[in-house]
């Protein structure tokens, strides 16, 4: 799977998954939010792909630029049933910014109860539009409003944790730009040990994220 990272003028940033021999042609060919990310780096970038776009994925994973062998690993043990290897491999150290703020992402309208205070760590509330129902994107001092299309791959993914795995995704898009220093969801199937959220979480460390899963209950 060759993955590219695409964006326009009218407020949209994302990837592009183009299928190989071999690759499984995903539904949806591309993973966007309805906002112009400035800060791209490319190792959060492959890690957000691989969550997206890994389940299509047969034998490689082919980014436009290098991504650094620690987080190229992470993405290899991502998928424990498959043989996936990242193209190319910087043999550099992770270079990805640090971030003090925690993002409380979500798809599904649950309210992340939250004061910011000086002193704390700066809470940001990141809120994620179905693309079939809202354009575009509202940011404030401590929440970003905006479209994106992790609802429809969430919808079609083959596995059951495609709903948890997009919003991270999402999420780590964004990171760079919002200064984070890690991701909150809210998640009522998965349990914390599992050994998706265990991959979740060294995938995530791998590029100075932390990752917290909390049970928000459904309101």
């Amino acid at each position: 799977m060759k993955i590219q990272w695409t964006r326009n003028d009218y407020g949209r940033s994302g990837l592009l998954a183009i299928a190989e021999d071999g690759d499984t042609q995903p539904p949806i060919e591309t993973f966007y939010v309805d906002y112009l990310i400035e800060t791209v780096d490319q190792d959060r970038l492959a890690i957000a792909a691989a969550l997206v776009f890994g389940p299509y994925t047969d034998t490689r994973l082919v980014f436009e630029n290098p991504v650094s062998s620690g987080v190229a690993r992470a993405i290899e043990n991502l998928y424990p049933d498959k043989a996936i290897r990242v193209e190319p491999v910087s043999y550099s150290e992770n270079h990805s910014p640090h971030g003090d703020s925690l993002l409380h992402v979500n798809s599904h309208y649950r309210d992340t109860n939250f004061t910011n205070h000086v002193g704390q760590q700066r809470q940001v509330r990141v809120t994620f539009q179905p693309t079939d129902r809202s354009s575009g994107g509202l940011l404030t001092m401590d929440s970003l409003d905006v479209a994106c299309n992790s609802w429809l791959h969430a919808e079609l993914r083959p596995d059951a944790h495609g709903d948890v795995l997009c919003t991270i995704a999402g999420g780590i898009l964004l990171s760079s730009d919002l200064s984070a220093a890690g991701i909150a969801i809210c998640d009522t199937s998965s349990q914390e040990g599992s050994p998706v959220y265990s991959r979740a979480t060294r995938l995530l460390e791998s590029v100075g994220l932390s990752l917290v899963l909390n049970d928000c209950g459904a309101h």
